[in-house]
Formats: structure tokens, sequence, C-alpha cells
């Protein structure tokens, strides 16, 4: 475990990252991808280009960066259909993800999932893979319309969950959590075993590095009893 423990707030709720942090979806979403450049571009290696931790019309570009609008919008609709029929439950709770929430709730953490999966697939996979019990609540993409910065999502998890920014920590495996913690001045939580990817953090970052989710916790929990050491 990497430690430099950063602002002297208690944290009193969590903002978790769902693909890559507490769910393997990389099976499931690659097999969609594949599917659907297969059906609009005949290219049945496209998901081997892919950014997977970005929202699905920017993981899209990241295969083809050229991509039309029109072709953007069938390849995106190929995705979901592919995805919401069949390969949405091949994922993978990691190790250590149920203990972790359930820890949180015992020490009276509030837990949110902040998610650029759309709001309505996040609440299906978590229920179905028995973490959503866990959570005060889950905010992702919406269904239809251009997708939303993840700086974005996480200040819809903060107005309609009441959170200070001061004792609310965003624990997730990417660049983009990341950024998204700085950009509202939080502690980022990095858990390096994650999907990513992640690289260092930037220039005035408040970043914890660690290995596994069961070290997070012990991260957390430190902090929720303001142990700064």
């Amino acid at each position: 475990m990497t430690e430099k423990m950063v602002a002297s707030h208690r944290w009193t709720a969590a903002l978790v990252d769902l693909d890559g942090t507490l769910v393997d979806t990389r099976p499931g979403v690659r097999a969609a991808i594949a599917a659907a450049f297969a059906d609009i571009t005949g290219d049945g290696n496209a998901s081997e280009r892919a950014d997977l931790s970005l929202p699905l019309d920017d993981m899209i570009r990241s295969i083809d960066a050229d991509a039309s609008a029109s072709r953007l919008r069938l390849l995106s609709e190929a995705f979901r259909r592919h995805y919401d029929n069949v390969h949405w439950a091949s994922a993978d709770v990691y190790p250590g993800a149920e203990d972790f929430l359930r820890g949180l709730r015992t020490a009276g953490i509030r837990a949110f999932v902040a998610t650029n999966k759309r709001t309505t697939a996040a609440q299906r996979l978590l229920e179905h893979v028995g973490l959503a019990q866990y959570l005060e609540g889950i905010v992702g993409q919406p269904d239809s319309g251009q997708p939303l910065p993840k700086s974005e999502l996480i200040g819809e998890c903060m107005a309609t969950g009441g959170l200070d920014r001061a004792t609310t920590v965003i624990v997730g495996d990417s660049d983009q959590d990341a950024a998204a913690a700085s950009s509202w001045g939080m502690v980022f939580v990095a858990v390096t075993s994650g999907a990513g990817p992640l690289g260092h953090a930037l220039v005035g970052e408040e970043r914890v590095e660690v290995e596994s989710l069961a070290d997070a916790t012990a991260i957390v929990m430190r902090r929720a009893r303001g142990d700064q050491a």
C-alpha cells in the first residue's frame, strides 16, 4: 500500500466507481463491442483497441476516431442491443468488493456509485451481483442523449445525496476517476489493481494509492475515525 494522507476531515461518504473497481465488466463490454462493430463495419477485432474506462460514445471513438454521427449512432445502438440482451450478466465481482461496501455501511459511511454506465444498466447489474443493497444511490449516464462528463455525474451524486466534498472520498481505478476527483478538490483513493487505465497523479491531486479493495477499506475506515497516520 502506498499512502500519503491528505486533508484533515473525517470521511462520512464514499462515491465509488463501478466498472473496473467493484465489478469486472470487461469481458461482456468487449464482446458487445466486437458484435456491434462486426454488425456495422465488419471489424470483429475492434474491441482490442477500445478504452473501456470511457462513456460509450467516447469508447467507440477510441476505436474509430473518424466515425460519422450516423455511424456512431448505429454502433451505439448495436452495442446496447448486444450488451443489454446477452453480455451484461457476464460481469464478475472483484475480490473484496462486497466486504468493502459492507464495511462502509457498518461504519456508518454513506456509499454511492458514480459510473459511466447508464443508471438503469448499473442498477440492474448491481442488483444481479448482490451489491445494490449496500448503496444509498446510483448515478450514471442517461439512457439517451449526450453522455455527461464523470465530473458532472459526481456533482449530481453530491447534490442528490446532500454531500460535502470535504468529507466525501472518491474510490476508483482510472484517470477518469482521478480527473473527476481533482475537479471537485476531493481525495481520490486509487485502486491500482483495477482495470484502469491509471497514470501518475496530477499536479495538486490529492491521491492515496492502494493495491486492493481490502486496502481501500482500511484507508477509509481510518479516515472515518479521524486517524491521520
